[in-house]
Order: C-alpha cells, then structure tokens, then sequence
C-alpha cells in the first residue's frame, strides 16, 4: 500500500473492483525476505496458510521458513487464518488518509478484528489538561457507558441517507428535557460543590446545559459565553447516533489542535483463525502489518523500562524476604496516590484460575487524574496496597514493575513522569507472555521489558534430562532444547515459573550481588516519580 502521494487523488477516484484488486496485488506482492535472521526466527517451527478476501477478490499466502509462496485470485482449501477486508472504502481511506488510526478490537462471536477511528464528538476544554473521561459523569455519557459494547465493534456504518435539522433539533431538545438527575444515583456525587456548564454545537444548532449538585438547567438556541467544556458533533449521522443512545463500541484521540476526540471504531480487518488458541499477535509476522504500524511513536518519546520480579525464590542475600514485597513497599511508601484495576486480561480471557481483583496497580501523582469506574478501579492507602502485594504473590502471581507509556494513555492520563504501572501476571491470560510467545522478532526487539540486571538464570546440563517442562510454563520464549537440553535464551525475563516445575531441581535463578535490586529501583526512580509534588521543594 505504499503509494506515492502524487497518486493518493487517483486512488481516491478509483473504482471498487479495481482498488480491490490493486490492494490485493499489492499485499501479495509484499514479499518477505526469507534469507533475513528475523524471518527464519519468526517462522521457525510454524508454517501459516493465509486466504485473503478484498472486496469480491481472492488471494492466499503461504510463510514458512524456507519459503513464501502466493496466488492470486484464488482460495487454500483448508487455511490456518482467513483475512478480510469487505468494505473497500475502508482501503481508500486508509491508502489517502495518513493520519488514520487502526485499533484492535473484537467482533460479537470473539474474533479479532482491526478497526479504523472514525470521530464521533470532538470535545474542547476550558481547562487544558482535564481528563477527558470527565465527560462520563455527564447524565448523557453516563447512559450511554451502559450502553457501549466495549469491545464489540459496529457491525454496520451509521445511515447514509440523508439526516434532517428538524430530526436532530428534536432528538436534542428530547435530550436536554429527559436529562434526569433525580434518578442517577450518582449525579449528586459527581457534582458535589461544583457546577459544570457545556455547550452544545451541531452544525449551528445549539444548546447548553448546566450541572450543579442539586440543580440541572439547559437551554435550546443558545451558547454559554464561558463553558467548561464545547461539545461538537463530527457530522449529522453521528449526532443522531448519540443523541438516540444507540449501543456503539468507542475509543480516544486527539485532533490536530490537541482537542479530545471520543471516536467510533469501524471495523478494517476482520480475522478468522483456524486454532482458536492461535493469537492475533501471530499477524505482526506478517509483512502487510509493518504499514500498520505506528513508527512514529516511540522516537523521542519517554523513557520506559519494566522489568518481572521472582517470586519466593532463594536469592543471595534476600533468600529470607520476599523480593517483590520489599521493591513494592519502597515504592508504596513514597507514593502520593495508589490505584489499583481490575485485570483486564484475565476479564477478557475469562481465567479459570486467578482472580480477576488482581489486576494493575498505579502510583504517582498522575494517577489523581485517572476518572474512576468504581466497578473495576480504586484509590487505596499504602497499608491496603501492601496486602494488595502480598495476597497477588501468595495467588503465584509475577510482579511486573516499571513505567510504561501504554498503561497511562489506557488510562486516558498524560504521562508527566509520576505514572509508575505494575502488573500481577499469570501464565495463562497475560498479554505480555502472549506477545512474547506470538510476536515477530521485530516486535519483541522494541519491547521495554527486559530481564533484571544481576539475576542469573542457570541451568545445570547435569541435572537436566530435556524433559521440556521448563519450555511449557515458559511463556516468554525464553528456552530451547538444544541437543537434549534445556538452554537459556535472550527471551529470558527471569520470571521464575521453570525453577518450580523442574522435576530435577536443574534451573536455578539468583541475584548475584544485592547492589542489583538497588540498582533496578534507581532505574525506575530515574524514569518516573511516584512522590507527591505538590510538597516538593524545588533547589
């Protein structure tokens, strides 16, 4: 799909079937270089079947480690993974828009699928830097979070035809009148000692409205002089599909001009795998995915680093503490302001196994900003946040400690450099162990995580009888069995899960000299701050 720009106004122009088959063409021909370390790592001991469907036309790829063959405008009868792209305008924006975002997403049946944002609302603050997320105490949003299919996306386009003034004036002034704040439990809380005002802009139809803790009041045809906050529809189709409530699955941006955008996801890619075990991580392995990728992000941006912590392992001169306890209480007892979430990995893979209570825990001033949904997020004091620890390492679940600029902008909070993020990992729904088992060479090699400086994974060729159970628990890639035994590789993050399950006690892991657990909290402290700021005292 890399087009030159000169010819970004004839694609744009192009009919259906014949963009159809150019996309196609162009996917198939995207060749891999199968000589490269990176391609024979990707495919080593894995041969995909892909079948390709662009619009009405056929294709199919086959990757394996010594070859890559394609067909167009035909069919494998019995393909590892089906991709498809039916809607070809889709495809033109896509090729002509540069700046389009593509998010992942799932269908109502659990399949994965890649989708585009589209701009639903565009919201301008008073106050630059207001969470966003404000928005869903307003009674509007609020209905509305109960009717987002979140993860679910849009299966069709809002109407096409043709959207009348007159509909969208009623379906406002419907919305202004049934605003009911008697019945919202939670309108008075939101609102306590405060008033918010917004306004309202559709195309020239206006209206504000005015929050206070036990008042609400609105008015049609007018716009307040000094509004917290403007809303403004991106098209008539969209104002009518918020103003009906209607169920949609949404995500977040921003525009140009740094304003907040709430966007719809349409859907691009859809995918079917024939393993429904297969990972959609597995996709990064194919050439057509590096123009999926956003490039631009990491270059220049923040510092981040993570890195897994042992759990109940003897270590050196920890052998009698727990290691993860003594890190977290260092960072807890410096902290302004803990939250902690529930696991959206073990939610979405519905884990038999582990609680889903012990999710990620935040800390720092930045998290202040975080809009809670108290359903699956909390603020909890340092003692709370303690026994918070405890009780995830006693369930045998791995710290992860570290900053990471994905966790922040998940939260929808601007990363200032007070946003420390941890996970409490478990073997079976983990994201991480899922990228590290499924993910191209490529994509593992930007990763911020990597293995704590001073621990030493060993195993002893002595004692090991190449049984392989260190390579099943290993999700992060990081063993191999090599002439009959089990080897360590760079993929290692010393998380500790093969130490327990060796039969023949030949994995050990030790930090090898104490000063390395002080030199992994200065690593992070150099990163990120979790102290109070508004106290600091500036020298």
């Amino acid at each position: 799909m890399g087009l030159k720009k000169g010819l970004l106004k004839l694609v744009s122009k192009l009919p259906n079937g014949t963009l159809s088959k150019l996309a196609m063409k162009g996917i198939l021909g995207k060749a891999p270089d199968i000589s490269t370390a990176l391609y024979q790592k990707d495919f080593k001991n894995l041969s995909l079947k892909i079948n390709w469907n662009i619009g009405d036309v056929k294709g199919y790829q086959i990757f394996d480690q010594t070859s890559y063959t394609k067909k167009y405008g035909e069919h494998l009868e019995d393909p590892d993974i089906v991709l498809s792209i039916p809607d070809i305008e889709h495809i033109k924006r896509f090729i002509t828009n540069k700046d389009v975002n593509v998010e992942p997403s799932r269908d109502l049946d659990n399949n994965f699928i890649l989708c585009i944002q589209d701009p639903l609302l565009i919201s301008r603050f008073k106050k630059p830097g207001t969470n966003p997320l404000i928005l869903g105490q307003l009674p509007l949003f609020s209905d509305l979070r109960k009717k987002l299919v979140y993860g679910k996306s849009l299966y069709s386009k809002p109407d096409d035809e043709v959207v009348e003034k007159e509909e969208i004036v009623s379906l406002l002034k419907s919305m202004l009148e049934n605003t009911d704040i008697k019945s919202d439990e939670k309108y008075q809380e939101n609102f306590k000692d405060r008033v918010y005002k917004v306004n309202w802009d559709m195309d020239g139809i206006y209206a504000y409205q005015i929050f206070e803790e036990a008042h609400y009041s609105y008015k049609y045809g007018e716009l307040l002089e000094d509004p917290d906050v403007t809303l403004t529809p991106t098209s008539m189709k969209y104002a009518k599909l918020l103003l009906r409530r209607d169920p949609i699955d949404i995500t977040y941006a921003k525009d140009a001009d740094n304003n907040f955008q709430t966007c719809i996801k349409l859907p691009f890619l859809f995918t079917w795998f024939k393993d429904p075990n297969m990972s959609w991580i597995t996709l990064s392995k194919l050439p057509f995915t590096s123009s999926l990728a956003d490039v631009e992000g990491s270059v220049g941006g923040p510092k981040e680093y993570g890195s897994y912590i042992p759990v109940n392992i003897s270590m050196g001169e920890y052998k009698n503490e727990v290691v993860p306890l003594k890190v977290f209480e260092h960072f807890i007892n410096k902290a302004s302001n803990i939250v902690v979430v529930h696991c959206l990995c073990r939610i979405n893979y519905k884990c038999q196994n582990h609680s889903i209570e012990h999710g990620c825990m935040y800390m720092g001033d930045d998290t202040k900003n975080i809009v809670l949904n108290p359903e699956q997020q909390r603020v909890i004091s340092k003692e709370e946040a303690v026994q918070y620890v405890r009780e995830a390492i006693e369930d045998g679940l791995i710290p992860l400690l570290g900053r990471s600029i994905g966790e922040t902008e998940g939260q929808k909070v601007h990363d200032t450099g007070h946003f420390l993020s941890s996970c409490f990992c478990c073997t079976c729904c983990c994201i991480n162990g899922k990228m590290f088992s499924n993910a191209s060479e490529t994509m593992l090699s930007s990763s911020m995580l990597e293995r704590m400086k001073g621990l030493e994974v060993k195993i002893d060729p002595a004692k090991c009888v190449g049984c392989g159970k260190c390579l099943e628990v290993c999700v992060y890639k990081g063993r191999e069995l090599v002439d009959g035994k089990a080897t360590i590789i760079e993929h290692c993050l010393g998380c500790g899960r093969c130490v327990e399950v060796c039969p023949n006690g030949a994995v050990s892991i030790e930090i090898v000299d104490s000063s390395y657990m002080d030199e992994m909290i200065s690593r992070i402290e150099a990163i990120v701050d979790v102290e109070d700021q508004t106290t600091r005292t500036i020298t």
